[in-house]
């Protein structure tokens, strides 16, 4: 090689080395390495000398050239060799840093800024929070977050596992979220409002709890690599800042408001930013969330893609927290939950892992390693870490089964031995990749991690040591896997809704290898109204779409919808119309097509009775289940009047012996709570599906009943002639579009409710209430509180309806159906969204229930 292609070498290789010390000081913070690489980058600049040499001697450089540019594998080893090489010329050339002293001499001297090592180096921009943050961060929210609320905010704090780079940031940031009060303590327990928070904690916090001593730290005449200083990013913030009372965090945390919090964490104290920062929250979804074992035993499936990234995600987490307080245990699949994040789209939700932790307890000095000499794997978190990406990989967690008792140094060779068969018998490297099956072999040989010595010094070392092996050998390979994905999670298929709040209905066609054939529908759902087509949609657990398959018998001309719902093979059946005839049309043409329906629900809305002899008190948003049908226009029209037929001869006959014993089943105390408590969590998903407040609670003020004979019409006698001469049967035609307010209804007309004035005290929305009774049903609209009254007393019936007398006489039938008014004058459409839903849920809470 002459000496031109030395020069020419040399000028193509020392800008690129340049740059690869000048990445490593802006990852460590170091000024050593950001002034190398500047003197690198001069001196590739004025390259002069000529000079005759053997090839060998620039082997090196040639790989490099060759290799630099590429984007396979080869080039993250020949990038981790020169930057190895480029930190042990440093560490073992001691001239270079009598150079930089000397230098330094003719600087400015700055003393505001930490001096950072080189220790803890990674080689793709991550830096770990230092230990000490993560303390005070962990102590701060015990001190400021007790309180005596009956919330627990300690109780129900979540941290959420990321992936994002702090990059040696002054400020580390971590996001929690907490349980809010906002909402009734009546709901069930899954039903959770999220506050969330980000808090800040400058890394000059770290250094001030270690006791270090801030030393003079030079700044050279090299490129801005640093960041603002904290003291200009505090100067910033400062105006903005003051310091939380405490007592002051759970009214907060309760605040109505949905913008999350902002925390700083200065000299140990906790301060609030205000005003609150406009930043969108995540929307995470009203719901407790399943544990990533229950995620993972319901999910129906998940990607290679959404496995690698999930992985990365809580092995970064527990590097970043290695040895802190938000690990005195290990963590497993009970203790990572998964919490719903809106993505901005309608019906869509993005699973994300959050630490689930208790901070009312006192700080146990984690067990980083056991002693006894017979274990076969003495570090119980990397080991946890290993089981938890098993668990991924094989999609089924450990079971109790399998090992019964938690990890701890009395039973670690047990989850050792289910570790290594398990990883060893998926064949993780054809299943999902090599790289991952190099993360798990891992996190099972601790041979890599070192070992353990009394001398508090030597151990703080050792377990830095092991943590920054965590990541070179687990975290690193499962980052350059997940960065050969998109950040998406592609999950094909969404699990039922008990175990999800919210559902993509989109992604859950059922394949034609799992349709079932049309003898095995057995359940039939009717609905004439599309706010009743969508409350019941949301609920169903997968769709048949293959209409090459489900073809109508000739003569049906019934729209369905097919799919399932639990155990059942359901068909919807679209009604066009409302009324019984519609009904028994549909209803008789149905089991041409489906011949072997055994149940036939008729679902949505309908008209309550308030009062009725020895019934509960009924009001709006109760549903009502038919224990009998009567149809209530079935009569003789004679002068002055309508007599309804009442024989027995002339009114419809008894649900069947299944349908009777099934009614008695569900009105046992014992079962009356399981249906009520998954009405609620039915009721929640619908509402989370449908999105902006659709089918929410109107409000107890919007639930008023007026006295039976008080009329819905104009009170003025100067607004509407008419209205003012009516006599029992006339109104202007216009009071039925308008509503109470707009008429001056009277509010000394209302007639006061028990259950209502009880939720009012107590401060919680009344949860549904289920009525099982006798149904009236016709082709009439009741909208008069006398006539309502009049027939439903001879019969004591609880509910108006139109539909289900056109199905009673086809099939099996029960009338499922929310109340969304009185069956008065006064009816509006405020309620009808809400008591479609409740409907919805007690239905499908029934049919939870129904095994035949």
């Amino acid at each position: 090689m002459d000496d031109e292609d030395v020069l020419d070498l040399g000028c193509q290789v020392l800008p690129w080395i340049s740059n690869q010390v000048i990445l490593i000081g802006q990852q460590t913070r170091n000024k050593v390495y950001g002034t190398l690489g500047c003197e690198l980058f001069v001196l590739s600049q004025q390259v002069a000398s000529r000079s005759r040499n053997e090839a060998d001697r620039f082997r090196a450089l040639k790989r490099i050239r060759t290799y630099k540019d590429y984007t396979t594998e080869i080039r993250q080893t020949v990038i981790k060799e020169t930057q190895e090489s480029l930190v042990h010329f440093v560490l073992q050339n001691p001239e270079y840093h009598t150079l930089l002293h000397l230098i330094s001499d003719c600087l400015t001297v700055d003393g505001t800024e930490p001096s950072y090592t080189d220790e803890g180096y990674q080689d793709d921009g991550d830096i770990g929070y230092p230990g000490p943050l993560n303390e005070t961060l962990y102590r701060q929210l015990q001190t400021y977050a007790k309180c005596r609320c009956r919330t627990g905010h300690l109780d129900w704090t979540r941290l959420r596992l990321s992936t994002d780079s702090q990059n040696g940031n002054e400020d580390v940031s971590f996001e929690l979220v907490f349980k809010a009060n906002s909402f009734p303590t009546t709901h069930s327990h899954s039903f959770v409002q999220w506050k969330e928070s980000n808090v800040m904690i400058p890394r000059t916090e770290a250094r001030r709890r270690a006791g270090i001593q801030k030393r003079k730290e030079v700044r050279f005449a090299t490129p801005p690599l640093e960041p603002l200083s904290p003291k200009q990013n505090c100067s910033r913030l400062a105006q903005r800042m003051r310091r939380l009372a405490l007592g002051e965090f759970c009214k907060l945390i309760d605040d109505q408001l949905v913008n999350p919090l902002h925390f700083y964490i200065q000299s140990n104290v906790l301060k609030i930013i205000e005003p609150h920062n406009p930043n969108p929250c995540r929307g995470i979804f009203p719901c407790e969330g399943p544990s990533l074992g229950q995620w993972l035993e319901k999910i129906p499936h998940i990607s290679n893609k959404g496995k690698s990234h999930l992985a990365y995600t809580i092995a970064k987490s527990v590097w970043q927290y290695y040895n802190s307080p938000w690990m005195m245990t290990p963590w497993t699949h009970e203790n990572i939950q998964l919490l719903n994040e809106g993505t901005g789209l309608k019906g869509q939700g993005k699973p994300h892992p959050y630490l689930r932790t208790k901070l009312d307890r006192e700080i146990v000095k984690s067990k980083d390693f056991y002693h006894a000499s017979d274990l076969m794997h003495q570090y119980p978190h990397i080991l946890a870490l290993g089981i938890l990406l098993i668990e991924i990989a094989v999609k089924q967690p450990l079971t109790s089964e399998e090992c019964p008792h938690p990890l701890s140094e009395a039973v670690i060779n047990d989850y050792y031995t289910w570790a290594w068969t398990t990883a060893h018998r998926s064949n993780l490297k054809d299943t999902l990749h090599s790289l991952y099956e190099e993360a798990v072999n891992n996190c099972l040989n601790p041979e890599l991690f070192g070992g353990y010595s009394t001398q508090q010094s030597r151990e703080l070392d050792e377990i830095r040591a092991r943590q920054n092996a965590l990541y070179e050998k687990i975290v690193a390979p499962l980052k350059r896997l997940s960065d050969a994905y998109r950040d998406d999670w592609d999950i094909q298929g969404l699990p039922p809704t008990e175990t999800i709040c919210r559902q993509d209905i989109s992604n859950m066609t059922i394949t034609a290898s799992e349709s079932p054939l049309q003898a095995d529908f057995t359940v039939a759902i009717f609905c004439a109204l599309t706010l009743e087509v969508n409350a019941v949609s949301v609920l169903f657990d997968g769709f048949c779409q293959d209409s090459t398959l489900y073809q109508n018998a000739p003569g049906d001309s019934n729209t369905y919808t097919l799919g399932r719902m639990g155990r059942h093979h359901v068909v919807l059946v679209h009604l066009p119309g409302m009324g019984k005839s519609v009904a028994s049309q549909a209803a008789s043409s149905i089991r041409s097509t489906y011949p072997n329906i055994k149940l036939a629900l008729v679902v949505g809305i309908c008209g309550g009775v308030p009062y009725t002899n020895g019934h509960a008190e009924i009001i709006l948003g109760d549903v009502v289940v038919s224990d009998g049908i009567v149809q209530h226009d079935f009569g003789r029209r004679v002068p002055g009047g309508f007599l309804r037929k009442t024989s027995v001869t002339e009114q419809l006959g008894r649900p069947n012996v299944v349908i009777r014993g099934f009614l008695s089943k569900i009105k046992t105390t014992i079962v009356r709570q399981r249906i009520g408590s998954n009405v609620e969590k039915y009721l929640k998903a619908i509402n989370q599906t449908l999105g902006n407040d659709t089918a929410r609670y109107p409000g107890i003020e919007q639930d008023e009943l007026f006295q039976s004979t008080y009329r819905h019409k104009h009170h003025d006698p100067v607004a509407c002639i008419t209205c003012a001469q009516a006599t029992n049967s006339t109104v202007c035609d216009e009071v039925f579009d308008l509503s109470c307010h707009q008429l001056k209804c009277h509010k000394d007309k209302l007639v006061q409710r028990k259950r209502l004035q009880t939720a009012l005290i107590q401060g919680h929305m009344p949860s549904p209430t289920i009525h099982v009774g006798l149904v009236a049903s016709g082709d009439t609209v009741m909208k008069s509180g006398q006539d309502r009254d009049l027939i439903a007393m001879p019969d004591n019936v609880i509910a108006f309806e139109m539909e289900g007398v056109g199905v009673w006489d086809s099939l099996p039938c029960l009338v499922v159906k929310g109340v969304c008014d009185y069956a008065d004058s006064h009816k509006n459409k405020i309620w009808q969204p809400y008591a479609a839903a409740t409907g919805a849920a007690c239905m499908k809470a029934l049919l939870d229930e129904w095994t035949f």
